[in-house]
């Protein structure tokens, strides 16, 4: 037989096989990089907006924990999906898959999970916060509303708290006190999002995120948010629960001067962002039915040159 058959038919050894996996090389890393930082920028407008005061080297860490986050996101709250046995199957795919992608250490076949399991393996992610979130994608399925604000809370430290974990591991600490600081971070931005977003979880996902007991006793029900009932019962609903997102605000921003100098402007950004769609929700005189409020770009230059300068209100 000749020599170069012979080779041909050699026994093939593992190390052959992963010499030069698909999931270290520069161009599937780079692929997954640019598709985390694409769905960072599509879906999270104002978050995309402060992601770019963080040095180039950390945002693909954020990049990474955005895109975790989004995905499964995506598939509780897809509105042409009314069938919540699909969206559960899809998640539980996905959440297999990312699972696999974390223990092997990478993805030789996905762009995307590869690039989450390379940066939560080297930031140190913990498994369990990212369980605690998936949990509470699961929750958005089987769960459509809520009896007080302690079980908002425990929903809310999976949807928001962790990430606020993960972010901290990213951006670097000088004080383990960031970890609880940064939940808390969590918890406001979440809020702000349930206030932004009745309409369109109710109408669009069936949900209600507004505490029933706090509904209840200012003389509301389900019933006004479904027929988008804005009298002076909800307005003052609402001034309650700004005001409560306000102090969330308030606690979490010692936090910040506990977190590393590189990410620490781009969080500062986020919280004076967030916290601005509170003044237009006021401005728009608490009509969030009407449409979704949000700052406009020359707002978020304005606001960033102040948290640049260390004003957060």
């Amino acid at each position: 037989m000749p020599k170069t058959l012979a080779r041909a038919f050699k026994p093939m050894l593992l190390s052959d096989v992963i010499t030069n996996p698909r999931s270290e090389t520069a161009a599937f890393l780079g692929e997954g990089l640019e598709k985390c930082r694409e769905i960072t920028k599509k879906y999270g407008t104002s978050f995309y907006f402060a992601t770019q005061f963080f040095p180039r080297e950390v945002r693909g860490g954020i990049y990474a924990i955005y895109a975790f986050a989004r995905i499964p996101d995506e598939i509780v709250d897809d509105p042409g999906c009314d069938d919540h046995d699909e969206a559960i199957r899809k998640l539980t795919v996905w959440s297999e898959d990312w699972r696999e992608a974390m223990w092997a250490g990478g993805s030789e076949t996905d762009a995307v999970l590869n690039f989450i399991a390379k940066a939560f393996k080297k930031y140190r992610i913990p498994m369990e916060d990212c369980e605690a979130f998936l949990k509470s994608m699961f929750m958005d399925e089987e769960k459509f509303a809520y009896e007080n604000y302690a079980e908002l809370e425990d929903y809310m430290f999976g949807s928001a708290g962790v990430i606020g974990l993960m972010v901290t591991r990213v951006v670097g600490y000088s004080s383990d006190d960031a970890f609880e600081y940064a939940k808390k971070l969590g918890y406001a931005f979440q809020l702000t999002n349930f206030l932004r977003d009745i309409r369109e979880d109710y109408d669009e996902l069936g949900r209600v995120y507004m505490p029933q007991d706090e509904l209840a006793k200012f003389g509301l029900t389900n019933s006004d948010i479904a027929l988008k009932r804005r009298d002076e019962r909800f307005v003052e609903f609402m001034k309650f629960q700004i005001e409560r997102n306000r102090q969330v605000y308030k606690e979490a921003l010692p936090g910040i001067k506990l977190l590393h100098w590189r990410g620490r402007l781009a969080v500062r950004v986020s919280y004076v962002l967030y916290k601005a769609i509170l003044g237009e929700i006021e401005r728009a005189n608490y009509n969030v039915y009407a449409g979704r409020v949000r700052t406009n770009r020359q707002q978020k230059i304005y606001l960033s040159l102040k948290a640049l300068a260390g004003v957060y209100e």
